[in-house]
């Protein structure tokens, strides 16, 4: 049953001021006090009183979040900053598996094309692309706090907390806050909020059972006030065990999270936020078109050691181990009336890499220590054996590296009088980026010593063997930015300038045998301008636009020649990215929720960050400069309050994405000549994206039933060969329990992934340059630069899950 819920709006003589972050309905405001709102109300003649009156459902009571009100069943928040967001929240997000990563959260949102290689979230073997931009060009936000590895500028959203303690989860498809502590988010920023602890003693306990022995078991305490001294928090422990789901392998996921918090006075607040991660993590092979035909899902590494497939390697060397911690700090002050002061200190620490598969290596190696060849000291040398006359070993190669990651961002408002807010604020980012590539010797049984790459080889003087890789880069970015926001005609018309200028530093060093160069030392300092504004047509329409600059910096392994697949002053040549977008939109919220979108985009220096394979494994992404590229399309994206307790939520996108100039390239006969790609669609930007899902929640039956579609993509720059169209449908279905003894609002719920059991590639995981052979612009001929190779998307899965507080 529905039942009426009644808003009265007094608006005469009021002003009532958008806060820019996800809305609820309007709250009252007495004319004469300075009340926040989340919700700008156009103010009446006087002295005039305006009802509106809204059909909804009874709000949801459930142990996990969930409200049973929000718009399209979570899956789209109301919004008011003149830019494109979308934000999920906990009433999507607690229908979702309890380990669905975070990019599989806004996979729904306009635009979006999010390419997974497990159906729960458990693979960082994910792909995040957005607009035809990919994962690299985001900036990815953990309560303020940048998480990306500038290496290569990767998420691994499945590390970063627990999806119970997710509130929101929001994506800005094309422009990235302007206090945000980002380098690399020309195509917008992700940004997680997570949840507040609770006032009241007490907490959450849930346990999943799945397909592949997927076990899962989750634990969240809450302190509740803790005595008088305002303070309250959580702390929380999962711990999840599963198998792959084509091939042999097994994995773990354990994680800790935990936030305190005090609030004081009006507007006072400190957070410590705390996301510790440990992985365990097997490695899917990835696939070329031609192993896919052939092989289809069959195609993964092998069970046995020594033995040999297609793929080339056993499972147990390519095996990646990853230890994560994120400390992040948010404090707001509010120092007199009209100024406030606001400032995250952050830490992000990572250790860790990935194995690259088996290696039959000689015995005998160059040592750069000494200048001569030299045995390498084998823990088992009863082992080698002769391969033509040369010694030689079974090896493990392994990337391992470690990342100190430290940083400041504050910003102080001082609002000038009722229509005008000036802010004025800096960040500090400090990044120490160190990665080595080392090999260890396959033992008795043909597995590696360990999994962490611990036990690289060494020469007799105790020097390290280095495979290909040995680099050290600290990089160090200082941006200073400065807003001015104002409004108008009753607070109908709001206008936001802004200026950022961002400065950075760059050296390290390069300790591999004949890198080029030896040592790097640069500097950039970027000018941002932006502007924006939207109007109020009424209470439940606006209209909006915003124009802004941004850059990207280059991966750091895009500056020396050593690291596979990277060719100085051709494919990964160091050149910051700069773009220029606009957009213009249109939105309506009340009973339903509709937003439009417009937007264009010019690049300069477009760098596309792929993986590159070597020996059968992914290794890092390694930058490659796409020249020049224009993108331009249309969003749009609809949500229904609940009415009679369904939800329908639908998005779409059409994409016009274009390379603008011709690739350098290195012709067969050595001489450098020009791939032909002017004009040619960009990679990896599908023409036609489209999801649609329909939520039920009558606070006791509830469930999702979802459908995406993303249209067929290129996987080279030469429109040589494609990924073809591809779908997939969810659902999650469940129940809610009456309370039971002290068991408050049990649950049980049954998540399955691609319901039709569809095979298909989900995404591009590496791109070429040129798939076939191409004639150059110069006319010579110009070899191909290897397949693309893809994800594969798991068959149908499931998982139930029951739930508890207490």
């Amino acid at each position: 049953m529905s039942s009426r819920f009644v808003f009265s709006l007094l608006i005469a003589g009021t002003a009532l001021s958008a806060n820019g972050t996800s809305r609820a309905w309007a709250q009252t405001a007495v004319a004469g006090q300075d009340q926040p709102a989340k919700r700008p109300v156009v103010e009446a003649p006087r002295p005039k009183t305006e009802t509106i009156t809204v059909t909804g459902s009874n709000p949801v009571e459930s142990a996990d979040g969930v409200t049973g009100r929000a718009p399209g069943g979570g899956m789209m928040s109301e919004q008011t900053e003149a830019k494109a967001i979308t934000t999920v929240g906990r009433d999507f997000i607690a229908k979702l598996a309890p380990i669905t990563s975070a990019a599989q959260m806004i996979q729904f949102a306009p635009g979006t094309n999010i390419a997974s290689s497990d159906p729960f979230g458990l693979s960082d073997q994910t792909s995040v692309n957005v607009r035809g931009m990919n994962q690299s060009e985001l900036g990815y936000l953990y309560d303020g706090a940048p998480i990306a590895d500038i290496s290569a500028y990767d998420p691994y959203t499945s590390q970063w907390g627990d999806t119970e303690n997710y509130q929101e989860v929001q994506l800005s498809q094309g422009t990235s806050d302007i206090n945000a502590p980002l380098v690399s988010a020309t195509g917008g920023q992700m940004n997680i909020r997570t949840v507040d602890p609770s006032h009241n003693f007490g907490g959450l306990v849930d346990y999943s059972y799945g397909s592949h022995k997927t076990n899962r078991g989750f634990i969240r305490m809450n302190t509740g006030d803790i005595l008088n001294t305002g303070l309250r928090g959580y702390i929380s422990y999962s711990n999840a065990t599963y198998g792959t789901w084509r091939g042999p392998g097994r994995g773990q996921r354990r994680h800790i999270d935990s936030k305190f918090m005090k609030e004081w006075g009006q507007g006072n607040s400190i957070s410590f936020v705390e996301a510790y991660n440990e992985n365990n993590q097997p490695v899917y092979a990835p696939v070329t078109a031609q192993q896919w035909r052939q092989s289809g899902n069959s195609f993964n590494y092998t069970a046995n050691p020594f033995e040999t497939n297609e793929a080339g390697s056993y499972w147990q060397t390519e095996v990646g181990d990853w230890r994560s911690l994120i400390l992040v700090a948010p404090m707001h002050f509010t120092l007199t009336r009209n100024l406030s002061l606001h400032i995250t200190p952050y830490l992000y620490w990572g250790s860790g890499g990935s194995g690259m598969g088996q290696w039959d290596m000689p015995v005998n190696n160059y040592n750069p220590s000494t200048g001569q060849n030299e045995n390498l000291v084998l823990p088992y040398p009863g082992l080698a054996y002769d391969d033509s006359g040369t010694q030689s070993f079974h090896g493990d190669g392994y990337y391992l590296m470690r990342e100190y990651h430290p940083g400041i961002t504050g910003h102080l408002d001082y609002k000038v009088g009722r229509h005008q807010t000036l802010s004025l604020g800096a960040f500090y980012d400090y990044y120490d980026d160190a990665e080595v590539t080392n090999i260890s010797q396959l033992g008795p049984n043909g597995d590696p010593p360990n999994t962490w790459g611990s036990y690289g080889l060494k020469f007799p003087n105790g020097y390290e063997y280095n495979l290909f890789l040995n680099y050290h880069m600290i990089t160090q970015s200082v941006g200073l930015y400065v807003s001015d926001s104002t409004s108008w005609l009753n607070d109908r018309l709001k206008l936001n300038a802004g200026f950022k200028y961002v400065m950075m530093n760059r050296a390290g060093t390069n300790n591999y045998d004949n890198a080029v160069p030896y040592d790097v030392s640069t500097n950039y300092a970027t000018p941002l301008p932006r502007l924006s504004g939207s109007y109020m047509i009424d209470d439940h329409d606006q209209v909006f636009f915003d124009v802004a600059t941004s850059f990207r910096m280059p991966t750091t392994n895009s500056y020396f020649s050593g690291v596979p697949g990277n060719t100085m002053g051709i494919g990964g040549s160091v050149k910051p990215e700069f773009a220029i977008s606009e957009e213009l939109g249109y939105r309506h919220f009340g009973l339903y929720n509709l937003t439009i979108n417009l937007f264009n985009y010019n690049f300069t220096n477009r760098n596309i960050t792929t993986n590159t394979i070597v020996n059968g494994s992914s290794f890092a992404g390694v930058s490659m400069n796409a020249g020049g590229q224009t993108v331009r399309g249309a969003d749009v994206e609809f949500g229904l309050r609940p009415w009679h307790h369904f939800s329908p939520y639908m998005s779409g996108e059409y994409l016009y994405a274009r390379t603008d100039n011709n690739l350098p390239a290195t012709a067969d006969n050595g001489a450098l000549d020009y791939l032909p790609t002017a004009g040619k669609r960009a990679p990896m930007a599908p023409e036609w994206t489209t999801s649609a899902a329909l939520s039920y929640d009558d606070s006791h039956i509830f469930g999702n039933f979802m459908y995406r579609w993303i249209g067929r993509q290129y996987s080279d720059f030469m429109d040589q060969e494609s990924l073809p169209a591809h779908g997939q449908i969810d659902m999650t279905l469940g129940y809610r329990l009456p309370d039971m003894w002290r068991l408050k609002h049990p649950q049980i719920q049954l998540n399955m992934y691609n319901l039709a059991s569809w095979h298909y590639r989900s995404g591009i995981q590496s791109l070429s340059n040129n798939t076939n052979p191409t004639m150059g612009v110069r006319g010579n001929m110009i070899d191909s630069s290897g397949a693309p190779a893809y994800l594969i998307a798991s068959t149908f899965a499931m998982m139930v899950t029951a739930t508890t507080g207490f």
